[in-house]
């Protein structure tokens, strides 16, 4: 059921892409906007993104590094419990990501992912380090924003067969995705929503995403934000996470995004409380 609903979501959102089109280009062209439309950054902390795209002949370069610490175990009752003294099992990620806008509302993007494992559980000891799945992927803003329409962008992404598996470095399979991003921007604050599918090439699962986030526009160097991300990985259950922060835009074409993932619930085997993420942007 949830997969379906995700699907539904995202098949909507391409066809609300291919309907509305040509109306919003017109519209555009015709209609003054609010000077706070597409007022936004591109991405938030996690998985979050708008529907603006880097623009065409800009590039940009982000660094994201993000702490795991799945210091609980879920029981036979469905709650969780502390590790035992003496385990722990933890992951940094680092992902550098490139964008490069080819065309007008378009931009290509490469990421390339590094995985630092420290498990220290009896029978799964896992100390490798390495890249994870690279990947690529295509934006679309399709739909401009105006003052009373949305705007709409898709993804379609690939993921490299460059991870491994076993070592827990991603996976060995490549991957699909297909994402879309809804934006609408007021005064005060914008919202963006994201629908996602992804499926593996060897057919062992699929992942449902829905992402939400809201930015106020309380200063126009410093935004606190907040994203809401709900993640269902087939035959491995679902989380749902809150993830406060704030943006800093603290130099002409920088910004540093810092944030606090926090799981309000689970039903994943291990659990991490609270996270930490940190993303470096800079944008030519």
């Amino acid at each position: 059921m949830r997969r379906k609903i995700l699907g539904w979501a995202v098949w909507c959102s391409m066809c609300v892409a291919a309907t509305c089109f040509a109306d919003a280009e017109k519209q555009a062209q015709t209609n003054e906007v609010d000077p706070w439309i597409g007022k936004y950054p591109m991405s938030f902390f996690t998985k979050t993104r708008s529907a603006n795209t880097v623009g065409k002949d800009h590039l940009s370069v982000a660094l994201k590094v993000q702490h795991w610490d799945w210091d609980q175990v879920r029981n036979a009752n469905g709650g969780y419990d502390d590790r035992t003294s003496g385990q722990s099992k933890e992951k940094l990620g680092t992902v550098l990501c490139t964008k490069y806008g080819w065309a007008k509302d378009h931009h290509l993007a490469v990421g390339v992912p590094v995985f630092f494992n420290d498990f220290d559980i009896p029978g799964k000891t896992n100390d490798h380090s390495g890249l994870g799945n690279v990947f690529l992927f295509e934006k679309w803003k399709c739909i401009k924003e105006t003052n009373t329409m949305p705007g709409v962008a898709l993804d379609f992404w690939y993921y490299l067969r460059t991870g491994d598996t076993d070592k827990k470095l991603g996976r060995d399979d490549g991957a699909y995705k297909v994402t879309a991003e809804i934006s609408k921007a007021w005064e005060k604050f914008s919202v963006h929503v994201n629908p996602g599918y992804t499926w593996i090439e060897g057919g062992d699962f699929t992942v449902d995403e829905l992402n939400v986030g809201v930015i106020l526009n309380a200063n126009p160097k410093f935004l606190p934000a907040v994203e809401y991300n709900y993640f269902h990985k087939e035959h491995a259950g679902c989380r749902h996470d809150v993830v406060p922060g704030f943006i800093w835009k603290f130099m002409k074409g920088w910004s540093l995004k810092l944030g606090c993932p926090i799981t309000v619930d689970s039903t994943m085997t291990d659990k991490d409380e609270i996270a930490m993420v940190l993303k470096l942007f800079k944008k030519w």
